[in-house]
């Protein structure tokens, strides 16, 4: 089910992308616009996982869309930015100690969206110790001049053959 909701959630965030860009994903205004951009994005990331790790919801809230959808890698999701917003409450944040490093290896530009890849790498301290080393597809949107979170989704890159679900098949 989790490989589904991902596929449906890449299928999906595709679709956004070409649809923010007027059908032209792809299409760069030029390799300095590209570059521009790319930096801007990387720069609104990066507010992003600040305000992330201070559970801060009054820096978060200008920096993400109301429709925010937010998959973890545990199969559950945020969908909207009241639930995302919610769970950055002390009650709801769940970790003593937070480190996000996410390691862009590209970024795509089409118009107003950009979609980000990299890994992500979450470490936390609560009732376990948590240290994850994941793979992350990002989207950006750019609205009134300014990039916003958009989409997130974090996998863990297994082998194959390691699937329980699949050995089970």
């Amino acid at each position: 089910m989790k490989t589904m909701t991902i596929g449906v959630l890449v299928a999906a965030l595709t679709t956004l992308a070409s649809a923010q860009s007027g059908g032209n994903a792809g299409t760069a205004k030029g390799a300095d616009d590209g570059l521009a951009a790319a930096r801007e994005v990387l720069a609104a990331q990066k507010q992003f996982y600040q305000a992330y790790r201070t559970c801060n919801e009054q820096d978060m809230a200008p920096l993400v869309t109301d429709d925010l959808m937010y998959l973890f890698s545990v199969g559950f999701m945020h969908k909207g930015k009241t639930e995302f917003l919610k769970s950055l409450e002390p009650a709801g944040c769940g970790w003593d100690v937070l480190q996000v490093d996410v390691d862009v290896n590209d970024v795509r530009i089409y118009g107003d969206t950009a979609i980000l890849f990299g890994n992500f790498r979450y470490k936390g301290k609560n009732a376990e110790p948590i240290d994850a080393n994941l793979m992350a597809m990002q989207v950006f949107v750019k609205r009134d001049g300014k990039w916003l979170f958009a989409a997130n989704s974090t996998t863990e890159a297994i082998p194959l053959g390691a699937s329980k679900k699949l050995k089970s098949q």
